[in-house]
This record gives C-alpha cells, structure tokens and sequence, in this order.
C-alpha cells in the first residue's frame, strides 16, 4: 500500500505536498499520450482485419480501450477545471492507477491474440513495439514508478507468457527479451521516481527554509524598523522639547544675574555663585543632550563651504586661553592661514568639544591646537598633557555616557557625552576623528579635513587677506577694546512673559531702555511710547534688536528681525534667540547679518556681546 501510495494519511506537510504534486503531473501529461495510442490502434485494426483470427478477440480489447480512454479523457476535463483537493487524493490516485492498469491489461489481450497467429516476422515486430509502449509509458510518468508498472507491466508479461506458450526457440528468445526489458523498465523507472522524489523533497524542503528565512528577515526588519522609528521619534520629541526645556533654564540664568546687585556680597554672594555654577552646570549638561538628539533626528544639515581656519582659530584662542589661564594652564596655539572645505558651524562644535574635554582632564602642562597639513589634507589637531586614555578604552570613550575616570558619575564630570556628540558630528561629512593617547602623558585628538589651495585663485587670495592676522603661539595680541554705551533702546521681541520681564530686568539693570513686546508691532508701539514718555528722544533709533526665533505667530524671528529693520535702519545690529536646533538657521542667519544665539544663555556673555555689537555699529 505505502508502494502505490494511496493516501497522504502518516505524511508530513511537505511529502504530501509533494505526492499531490506528483499526482497532478501525472494527470496533466499522461492524456497527452492517448492520440498516439488511438492512431496506433486505427492503425493496427486495419493491418490486422484479414488476418485469420476471430474478430471478437481484438475488437472487444480495443472496445475497451476506447471506453477506458474515453473515461479518463473526461476526468482530464474536470482535471484542468478544478483541479486536485488533498481531501480528493485517494480517489484521483486510484482513478489514475485503475486507468493504466486497465489500459495495459486490454493491451495484454490483444497482444494474446494476434502473437498467436502471427508469423516470425510480426511477432518481432509486435515485441518491439510493446517494448517501445512500455519504455514509452515509462517516460511519460517517470516520477511515478507504481504507474509505470501498471502501464506497462501487465502487457509485457502476458506478451511473455504467450511466446512461452509457443515452444519455439525464437518465441522463448523473445519473451526473455521482453522479461528483461520489463525488468529494466522497472529498475530505471524505480531508480529515477525515487531520484526525483528526494530532489522534489530538498526543494520544497529548501522552499519552507527560504520561507522561514523570509519570515524573519522581514520580522528582524520590521522589528529594527520599529527600534529606529522608535529612536527617531525620541530624538524627534527631546530636539522639539528642547525649546521648552531650555525656557525656564534660560529664564533662571537670567534673573539669577537680575539678583546680583540686591543679595549681600558677605552671605549672599558665595551662594548665588554657587546657583550661577550650578546653572552653568546644567545649561552644558542641556546642551550636550540636546545635540544628541538633533542629530539622532537629522536636524542638523552638514554644509560644506571654503573655511579660513585662522577666523575659527581667532574665537577658541579667546574663549580657551582664559579656561587654561584659570585652571593654571599654558595655553598654546599655533598660527595658520590654512583653508579648509568643511561646515564652519560642526567643524567649530567639534574643535570645541575636544578642548572642553582635554581641559577637563588636564591637571598640569599645557592644551594646544594646532592645523598640519598632510597632502590633500589637513588635520586639526588638539594635543593635551592630560591622564590620557588606557588601550582597553580607547574603543570605546566615544560611546554616549561612557566615562573612563569617572566611575562614581560625578556631575562636575559632565554626563559624558562630549566625545559622543563628536563622534555624531564626525559622521555628518568627511570629517573623520583620530585618537592618539600614552597613559600618564595625554593625548591627541585629530580632524581630517580636505584641503584648499588658493592656487593663483584671486578670490580665494583675497578672502586669505582678510583672515585676521594671529599673534605668536602663547602671546596673545591685545587688541583695543571697544566699549559699547549704554543707555540706548534695545527692542525685545519674545512670547514667553517670563522670557520678556527677565530679559528685560537685566537690560535694565545695565542701564538699557527696553521696548519689549511679544510682537513687532508691539515693539513699535513700545518705542512709540518711550519717545511720547521722554525716555528716548525724538529722531533717535534703536541700538539694538533681540528676537526670540519661535513667536507662536505666523512669522519667525529672522521675519520680525526683517520687518523691523525696515522701520529702524537696516544696520541695526540684531540678535536671534533660539531653544530649538531647525535646520539651516544658522546659515540664514549669517545670510541676514543677524547673531544667532541658542538658549539657555549666560546674561553676562549676552551684554558683553550687546555692548561688543552696538561699539562696532558706532
């Protein structure tokens, strides 16, 4: 029974498949052979209609072969309409193994009949032909053995035994050659059926692994998808939040400055220097946090442009040599006149984060920077003489929150994100960041930068001309100070009242007049009134403009900065708050000559540089 494989009952899913695949092959090519047969038939029944043998013995075979031909033919139909359900299996596959035994059996008789009548030389040719009937029936249902036997087995043996029956040495000649043939029928035909089984049960096997492998490649897929839509939609939510995060920070700072001239300088003092620091604290700690974010969410676009490195070099040389100098640091820095192809803003973001970092972790000896040219390059490179970095973490002091020498997470130690928002940084352009470290003696952090060469290029000479000159490494030049007068009209644009009433304390308490207001026509009213009260005298324009970026109105803050300038002068210098990080702002800042300035800020750093803007548009 499992030979003729009658039910697919005790398989599995795949080697029932595979036999009901086998069994619709077989019904979809074995009709194919049945106009061969019946032209072979026609045929034989007019060579054989005078031959001296009853009719009945050959007309009543072939009337059965024609009723068993007419049956499948109409089965074939259905076949090619419907098709074969597995729960129909058992019933196709007998229809299919009662159709070719039938069929070689009414051969069988047939060949009884005339083998007995017929001379030497048709019985030659009738063993030939039933041999090429059954190597015939054997190709066209090759994948299945069991019906290659019942087509052709029946005929070949009761051709065989009718020869026997003879007792004529050329008649057993034949049946012996037709015995062999049978059974090299089936030995091949087994062989191949079995041969193609195992091939058709790989395939599907490898099928349902490809399937499988599909399915979770498309679950780990979706799954990562899920991860970085989820990552994405958290940097989305901290990099929007970070303008209101960064309000009452940036409120906080100021009206902490506000309280300098109303706190005693013996018991007041230290603690609101203490709430300063603490402030300033947390104001780098935002910060560092929320450049993670913008760049996690893509809010920061790399823009390259042909950068003077010694205007860049002019503004860390101020800001780090008083850092050294506090700390008790020699602070170096050698001159160049390099130019570079790179983003001002990210190039500037990373330099500074490296001297942050290697000021923090230098007790003793000096931090330099310094630019080397190597070909088509140029490295930037900040040099320390700090603690340095230990081989087993060098991998790995770029990765967020990671700390080497700060185990018990001191908050004076930053969160340890420094290198993190380089590493981020690094990756927006061609600006990859190199470390080289000896424990005990410090480090070098380098930036590969490509190289510009002015090449006879008139422009590109000029704008060489213009960079500002640098002093010797260690000396700075003093420069003649420029000192803004107070007094004036400063115009202050923001929608937050907190925002607006502390920014305004402090301008005040420096000796400024404020227009305030959350909208530019407000601002107008607000000068208007100043001039009607006395305060501002008549004909006299605004010193200065200070807008927050995000209004809550139809317009932003370079619109507002835009309108008033038409009102005021168009070089009125002009000041940009912003809490968020939008995209190409800083470059339509620059664009419009406009101070762009994020939140939270020092009040102190913003009157020195309203002082430094208002002296130079004097």
């Amino acid at each position: 029974m499992s030979i003729l494989r009658r039910s697919l009952r005790g398989l599995s899913p795949i080697e029932a498949r595979i036999d009901l695949q086998m069994l619709q092959d077989s019904w979809r090519t074995s009709p194919g052979g049945l106009i061969g047969q019946f032209i072979g038939l026609i045929v034989l029944g007019w060579m054989i209609h005078d031959w001296p043998v009853p009719r009945w013995h050959w007309m009543l075979p072939a009337t059965g072969l024609i009723s068993v031909w007419g049956t499948a033919v109409m089965m074939a139909r259905h076949f090619r309409r419907f098709g074969i359900p597995a729960s129909g299996y058992e019933r196709w596959r007998l229809s299919l193994l009662w159709w070719h035994g039938a069929q070689s059996l009414l051969w069988g008789l047939m060949a009884i009949a005339l083998l007995g009548v017929a001379n030497a030389g048709w019985k030659l040719t009738f063993v030939a032909a039933i041999i090429v009937y059954g190597y015939t029936i054997m190709l066209v249902v090759v994948h299945d053995w069991a019906v290659a036997f019942l087509g052709s087995g029946p005929l070949l043996i009761m051709a065989a035994g009718r020869l026997l029956v003879d007792q004529e040495p050329s008649s057993n000649y034949l049946a012996v050659v037709m015995t062999v043939s049978l059974i090299t029928c089936m030995i091949v035909s087994m062989g191949i059926s079995r041969r193609l089984r195992e091939g058709a049960l790989l395939r599907h096997e490898n099928a349902d692994l490809v399937l499988q492998l599909r399915d979770e490649i498309n679950k780990v897929t979706q799954a990562k998808a899920r991860a970085e839509t989820a990552d994405r939609q958290k940097g989305e939510f901290f990099a929007s939040a970070s303008h209101d995060l960064r309000q009452p920070l940036h409120v906080m700072m100021l009206l902490s400055s506000a309280l300098k001239p109303h706190v005693d300088l013996q018991e007041g003092a230290p603690l609101l220097a203490k709430i300063h620091t603490a402030l300033g604290s947390l104001s780098t700690m935002f910060e560092k946090m929320f450049d993670v974010a913008r760049i996690d969410a893509q809010r920061i676009d790399y823009r390259a442009q042909a950068l003077p490195l010694a205007a860049l070099w002019s503004r860390l040389d101020n800001e780090f040599s008083v850092l050294c100098e506090n700390k008790g640091l020699r602070w170096r820095m050698d001159a160049t006149d390099d130019w570079v192809q790179a983003d001002p803003h990210v190039l500037e973001r990373i330099l500074r984060n490296l001297l942050n970092n290697a000021v923090r972790y230098t007790e003793t000896g000096e931090v330099r920077l310094r630019a080397r040219a190597r070909g088509p390059s140029i490295m930037c490179q900040v040099w320390d003489t700090g603690v340095g970095v230990q081989r087993q973490h060098r991998h790995r002091i770029f990765e967020d929150y990671f700390q080497a020498y700060n185990q018990g997470r001191r908050s004076s130690e930053g969160l340890g994100l420094g290198l993190a928002v380089v590493r981020r940084l690094s990756m927006l352009g061609p600006t990859p960041v190199t470390l080289l470290s000896r424990p005990g003696r410090g480090s070098c952090f380098s930036v590969r930068l490509p190289r510009l060469i002015p090449a006879g290029s008139e422009g590109l000479v000029t704008r060489h001309a213009e960079a500002p000159a640098r002093p010797a490494a260690g000396k700075p030049e003093a420069a003649p100070e420029k000192r803004g007068k107070t007094g004036g009209v400063i115009v202050l644009i923001d929608d937050e009242p907190e925002v607006l009433d502390g920014t305004s304390l402090v301008l005040r308490q420096q000796g400024w007049q404020v227009a305030a207001a959350s909208t530019p026509d407000g601002a107008l009213d607000a000068v208007i009134h100043l001039q009607e009260s006395g305060v501002m005298p008549e004909g006299d324009m605004p010193v200065a403009l200070i807008s927050d970026h995000r209004l809550g109105l139809s317009v932003n803050g370079l619109d507002v900065i835009k309108q008033l300038r038409y009102e005021f002068g168009d070089e009125l210098p002009a000041f940009l708050l912003t809490g968020e990080a939008t995209p190409g702002l800083a470059t339509d800042a620059q664009a419009a000559r406009v101070h762009l300035l994020h939140k939270p800020i020092q009040a102190d750093r913003l009157l020195r540089l309203l002082k430094e803007a208002t002296a130079d548009a004097a």
